[in-house]
């Protein structure tokens, strides 16, 4: 009886490690996308813009016996909106470098399909981008970063995504939104024809994404 115990010991402790191993342990890839970017303003509507990303991408197993992965990387993001008010146009196109960390857990469908939610957070730092204003029949175009440019640098958020991984390469789509106000700029009232400013404008970021990829 004894032998037979440790025997069924042993089997299973052989198969624990066979499917262990065949989980990876360490995932480079690369992605690419589209993204679909906004930003929410306090008092003030604004319209989708058209983005794009392009990320190196890491992936850590956490848990031998389950395929629990760190997920992390490197990330170009554009991101920005569009604006009308009372005839006066105004867009913004920041670009970002980011850094997710996230955690994932895949999920195997006849060895054939791996699908797999990944959620967490972001630090994103602003590195470029140009706002646009259009009244009077004028144009002005300004450095987002700039002395007149009204946005911060830092940005940080929650970020989710759903992947599908087939062979090596990978589909995927999601959503991030920022925590904080990345907005400079004041709201103000005009008073015998002098500018005052009563409120500070609170913008915070959103942006719905596209992937494919490919996994090394």
């Amino acid at each position: 009886m004894k032998k037979l115990f440790f025997a069924l010991v042993g089997v299973a402790m052989v198969a624990s490690s066979a499917v262990a191993q065949n989980f990876e342990k360490n995932i480079f890839g690369v992605r690419a996308g589209l993204n679909v970017a906004n930003m929410s303003m306090q008092g003030l509507s604004a319209n989708s813009r058209a983005g794009f990303h392009v990320a190196g991408v890491y992936q850590r197993l956490l848990m031998d016996s389950q395929p629990l992965y760190f997920e992390t990387g490197l990330q170009i993001s554009q991101k920005g909106f569009k604006s009308e008010i009372l005839g006066e146009k105004m867009s913004a196109n920041p670009l970002y470098l980011e850094i997710p960390v996230m955690v994932n857990y895949k999920f195997n469908i006849k060895d054939v399909v791996t699908l797999y939610p990944s959620v967490g957070f972001y630090y994103a730092l602003g590195v470029a981008g140009k706002s646009k204003y259009d009244f009077g029949g004028m144009t002005e175009k300004l450095d987002l970063y700039g002395k007149d440019g009204g946005l911060k640098r830092s940005d940080f958020g929650m970020r989710f995504s759903a992947t599908a991984e087939w062979k090596q390469f990978v589909f995927s789509l999601g959503y991030e939104f920022g925590f904080i106000n990345v907005s400079n700029e004041s709201i103000s009232m005009s008073v015998d024809e002098e500018e005052f400013a009563i409120a500070p404008l609170k913008m915070k970021t959103g942006n719905f994404f596209l992937s494919v990829g490919y996994n090394f």
